[in-house]
């Protein structure tokens, strides 16, 4: 397929043209942060002035809400809104105001959008007051560098480290409450709702989406030969292999419900990231299941040790985050490997497509005399490996995994590999130095606190 020159190389008219709208809407945006930023804190002062008529009030509760609700319907009736519509956004605003400072801050300088401050919001709620002003100020900086997709899966990271309770201790009395519910939803039709764990779900997911993508790419290749034409969607698809699956399989869990048999029969690619010193049991920091969120250390523990090569084991640093080895190695397939270990999704600046539905992109053109080596390669989702190739977006690797994008008009946006973030320094002990040790022999990688045989020596990716 050839590429249109005129989306590949930009004229030097094209390229001015473009940066004008570019300026504009950047200006926009400036704007419509200010103007929400400007609506939260004048939100939150409404909600200050009804806390104060509801003052020296013995039936507190009452009166505030009274006082709240009065006010509420005078700006709702002002502005044409539901009166309840606006006692909810006071409510968020005061809130904001009171324990995100920072964020509502760079809302204001233009420096977040409102998606942001969403997240952060959603988020925080799950933080003790106590330790909303920490929040605040990490969640900040955080957001500062990603869309808000990717900053909520750091969030719920940082969140969860925050909590008092670990996630493996509130994930055992969480787990006692799975269930499965049946809600009629009209025209002959239901709805059938799990509640489990989260690692069984996406595993679910993720088969089941396999199963389906080959039945479509089955009918797309085969078609006719006399038969009534397949033209269920993908969501079609899922559901009805969801409903023959339940069906017509032997369930793999036995008559206990011993939960190593459930996620031993899960035929999935899933990637769980574990840091090293919750792998080795002294510690209890969530982990990751990437594209998803965190789950507990005890179930990734559970993981890492499933040698069915269904799950995907990466080992981290317990201070940076950074990934430091993967589990196997082959000639080939370790590269391959190593590099969805260490981009873990799509490397385009805030895309979230998880690294094991991505293909790996040589940077510099392989055809254009770009080699096949670590440093000149890095995961892409579809989306954007076509657009790398197809218009005037140009990419580059630097050194540690650095991507950097020049857009059309100049611009120059990096991507960091996933672990450059915030990070806690572990509570236990961690030794000085550690190191990833390579035994020929048994093919393998080992977690040492001694130093390699010849240090000076390149890893064998």
């Amino acid at each position: 397929m050839r590429s249109n020159p005129r989306l590949t190389l930009l004229s030097d008219e094209d390229r001015s043209e473009l940066t004008v709208i570019l300026a504009e809407v950047e200006e926009a945006q400036g704007l419509l942060a200010a103007a929400e930023a400007a609506q939260t804190r004048v939100l939150a002062k409404a909600g200050a002035f009804a806390a104060r008529l509801a003052e020296g009030s013995t039936a507190v509760v009452k009166d505030r809400d009274m006082a709240l609700r009065g006010v509420a319907a005078e700006i709702a009736a002002a502005v044409r809104l539901s009166d309840r519509a606006v006692q909810r956004q006071i409510d968020s605003a005061f809130a904001l105001v009171n324990d995100y400072p920072a964020t509502v801050h760079c809302l204001e300088k233009g420096l977040l959008t409102r998606a942001h401050v969403a997240v952060v919001e959603d988020v925080g709620r799950r933080v003790p007051f106590e330790l909303k002003g920490e929040f605040d100020q990490l969640a900040a900086e955080i957001c500062l560098d990603e869309t808000p997709g990717r900053a909520r899966a750091d969030l719920e990271v940082l969140a969860e480290r925050m909590n008092p309770r670990s996630l493996t201790e509130r994930h055992a009395g969480a787990f006692r409450e799975r269930k499965i519910v049946r809600y009629p939803i009209g025209d002959g039709m239901s709805e059938l709702r799990s509640v489990h764990s989260t690692v069984l779900i996406e595993g679910i997911f993720q088969r089941i989406t396999d199963e389906a993508n080959a039945v479509i790419a089955a009918r797309e290749s085969n078609p006719g030969d006399g038969v009534t034409a397949d033209t269920r969607s993908l969501d079609e698809v899922r559901a009805d292999l969801f409903a023959d699956m339940l069906l017509t399989s032997t369930p793999g869990i036995g008559p206990t419900g011993d939960l190593p048999g459930g996620l031993g029969a899960i035929k999935a690619k899933v990637q769980v990231v574990i840091p090293v010193m919750a792998l080795m049991g002294q510690s209890d920091v969530p982990c990751d299941l990437a594209g998803v969120g965190p789950i507990d250390a005890n179930t990734a523990r559970l993981l890492a040790g499933n040698s069915d090569g269904t799950w995907e084991r990466l080992l981290t640093h317990p201070v940076t985050g950074l990934t430091m080895a993967v589990d196997q190695y082959r000639p080939t397939a370790a590269m391959d490997r190593f590099l969805k270990g260490r981009d873990k999704h799509c490397r385009w600046p805030g895309c979230r497509m998880p690294a094991r539905k991505c293909e790996v992109d040589h940077n510099h053109d392989a055809a254009l005399g770009g080699k096949t080596e670590i440093c000149n390669l890095c995961c892409l989702c579809q989306r954007h490996h076509s657009m790398k190739q197809f218009t005037a977006w140009k990419v580059r690797q630097l050194d540690g995994g650095v991507i950097e994008w020049t857009s059309p008009t100049g611009r120059v946006y990096t991507d960091n590999p996933p672990g450059h973030g915030v990070h806690f320094s572990p509570e236990e002990d961690v030794p000085d130095d550690l190191w990833v040790k390579w035994t020929t022999f048994t093919g393998e990688f080992r977690i040492t606190d001694q130093p390699v045989d010849n240090p000076n020596e390149p890893a064998p990716f």
